[in-house]
């Protein structure tokens, strides 16, 4: 990473790490920048092959832009070169289907500035926030740490 003098950052993607996610291993996330004053996330979601997300609700504006493959959010095919504005308090069950997979570019923006981006609702009926502490925490973490932090921290308590 640079930082420029008139406060622009050049990244290398390369050098960003893969995050993996305990529920569906094949699903990966590249944290670009994290940007606590303009309570923004820029990442790049990689959808594995006919991997289903967990069902979420935006406290954010999200805009995802489909760099490679195909993806599909309820009954929408979102496809290489696509474009998907999904505003606040929307909720969908991103997933890819038929052996595809997908790299999304995703900004987040907190609306309320606020800090909140996603609700994470499990299938157990537990819901967990993705908010910019978390994306933080992540970008500073190793995939190896951040493993086990879902482990901890992601997961009811019951199933720990």
């Amino acid at each position: 990473m640079a930082q420029l003098e008139d406060g622009s950052f050049l990244y290398s993607f390369d050098d960003k790490p893969w995050h993996s996610f305990l529920g569906t291993p094949a699903d990966k996330m590249k944290i670009l920048h994290v940007d606590e004053d303009a309570q923004q996330v820029v990442f790049v979601q990689r959808f594995g092959p006919d991997t289903r997300h967990l069902k979420h609700t935006h406290h954010c504006t999200a805009i995802a832009y489909t760099l490679s493959g195909t993806w599909v959010y309820d009954d929408t095919r979102i496809g290489e070169g696509m474009l998907a504005y999904e505003p606040y308090s929307s909720t969908h069950t991103p997933m890819t289907t038929d052996g595809s997979t997908a790299d999304v570019l995703v900004i987040l923006t907190a609306i309320n500035k606020d800090g909140r981006f996603l609700e994470l609702h499990g299938d157990d009926g537990h819901s967990f926030e993705f908010n910019l502490e978390t994306f933080k925490l992540m970008a500073s973490m190793t995939p190896e740490a951040f493993l086990e932090y879902q482990r901890n921290e992601m997961t009811p308590v019951e199933n720990r």
